[in-house]
């Protein structure tokens, strides 16, 4: 899926988290999907639809849009393998940010 590059490419801070970082520091589990903390701000929206656009991506510019005022997470599903990224939009709390 390349999503790291990507993010990367247009300036969105990321970090991995979820059943793949656990994976990849401990015990190997199975997963379907990536888990992603973004710390996406309001101008970078339309980059990182345009990033992941189609025909390979499918991410809703409303769903991105909602979730970063909201502080909550959206979904990117690549079209032709099936494979989803869960993007989960960093809170403004001093733990979260930590």
């Amino acid at each position: 899926m390349h999503v790291a590059g990507r993010l990367d490419a247009i300036g969105v801070p990321y970090m991995l988290t979820g059943s793949m970082a656990s994976s990849l520091q401990g015990e190997p589990r199975s997963t379907h999907d990536i888990d992603l903390v973004v710390d996406v701000e309001s101008s970078r929206i339309d980059a990182l639809v345009t990033e992941f656009g189609p025909p390979r991506f499918y991410l809703s510019k409303e769903a991105v849009a909602e979730a970063v005022r909201r502080r909550k997470m959206f979904n990117l599903l690549e079209i032709d393998t099936g494979d989803k990224a869960d993007f989960w939009v960093i809170g403004t709390s001093p733990f979260d940010q930590s």
